[in-house]
């Protein structure tokens, strides 16, 4: 289960999972800086704060969510703490709220970087399997019409007896480009085929399963700020202490690695129908020189294959942007582990 694997087709409802736990971290983010301010005022005020958070955006995704349910339970708990003075200020300041506003930056660039490369690699794939194919196909039956003009011009001129070299140059050069073209668009379908398949068996899915990790791992570290906020809020007496054995136990709830489970669940697609690329017979219907998916090889077409097998490898620069995402991945885990390791004032 993952999302390369179950959500190729369901690429709004990741661009709403990702909206939605961004409106999250705000939220957790306001909630967290007017603690910081209420922690040094009396219960009246901390009591306000709770009322104050918007509740509506604290609503559930339609599916299952560990993260939710444990900042639920904290606005909770927190409502029972309303009567206590709290003296961690500074340390709530200098640790979860500077770690949680680093997290929205971080994942915010996250949802920009799959944004840009999804949008890539989609117009890639529609342009090689649909758009181009199109053009070849207009040029094709157009060169057809044009070959077949030469000819005719070219027999009337050998019945007549006038201007035949002419006529015949004319008929060449237009069977040429029609052999040149039709190499074209046999290595064009070809490569489409090549590139549709790369685009659903690898290209997708690996962009897909790069962000779900870099998702999990901020699930990681949100579930660590979440721990770090219950332990600086903590205080000693055996009401409080029971207080926050409620909020610790919703936050060892969360897991990464199960966290989207549900979420896969209810948007889970079945894989779509891959479109069935074939050679266009119809092309061949007034000429008989030439075969469906077979290369024109001959001195006329031998200067243009070289040219067009040259270009075979463009598709690869695609591969650099999901690397990209790896990489940030790789930087953002080893920046949240050194943050992870500062000291706090308890």
């Amino acid at each position: 289960m993952g999302f390369g694997s179950d959500l190729k087709n369901s690429h709004e409802a990741v661009l709403k999972l990702q909206d939605w736990e961004l409106r999250l971290l705000e939220t957790v983010k306001k909630f967290m800086a007017l603690r910081i301010k209420s922690d040094k005022e009396y219960a009246s005020t901390l009591q306000n704060l709770c009322n104050q958070v918007d509740k509506e955006s604290t609503i559930q995704m339609n599916y299952v969510s560990n993260v939710s349910k444990s900042w639920l339970l904290m606005i909770q708990q927190t409502e029972q703490l309303s009567r206590i003075m709290k003296t961690h200020a500074e340390d709530l300041n200098s640790g979860p709220l500077h770690r949680l506003t680093m997290m929205i930056k971080d994942k915010q660039q996250v949802k920009k970087s799959y944004i840009g490369v999804h949008q890539q690699i989609e117009a890639e794939m529609i342009k090689v399997t649909k758009t181009e194919l199109e053009k070849l196909k207009s040029s094709y039956r157009q060169l057809i019409k044009e070959m077949n003009s030469a000819k005719e011009k070219y027999k009337e001129a050998l019945a007549k007896g006038r201007e035949t070299e002419k006529a015949k140059e004319r008929y060449d050069k237009a069977t040429m480009k029609l052999h040149m073209l039709h190499n074209q668009y046999v290595l064009a379908l070809k490569g489409a085929q090549l590139h549709q398949n790369q685009y659903y068996d690898t290209t997708l899915p690996l962009l897909l399963d790069s962000l779900q990790k870099m998702q999990e791992e901020m699930i990681k570290a949100l579930k660590s700020i979440f721990d770090e906020y219950s332990q600086i809020t903590s205080l000693v007496t055996e009401e409080i202490v029971n207080v926050h054995k409620e909020i610790q136990m919703s936050v060892e709830q969360i897991d990464p690695s199960t966290e989207y489970n549900n979420f896969i669940d209810v948007h889970r697609t079945t894989a779509a129908k891959e479109q069935e690329i074939e050679f266009d017979i119809s092309l061949l219907e007034e000429n008989e020189n030439l075969q469906a998916n077979e290369i024109m090889w001959n001195n006329l077409t031998a200067e243009s294959l070289q040219v067009i097998t040259a270009a075979r490898n463009d598709y690869a620069l695609i591969f650099f942007s999901i690397l990209y995402m790896l990489y940030y991945l790789t930087c953002w885990k080893f920046t949240s582990k050194d943050s992870a390791k500062s000291p706090h004032l308890m």
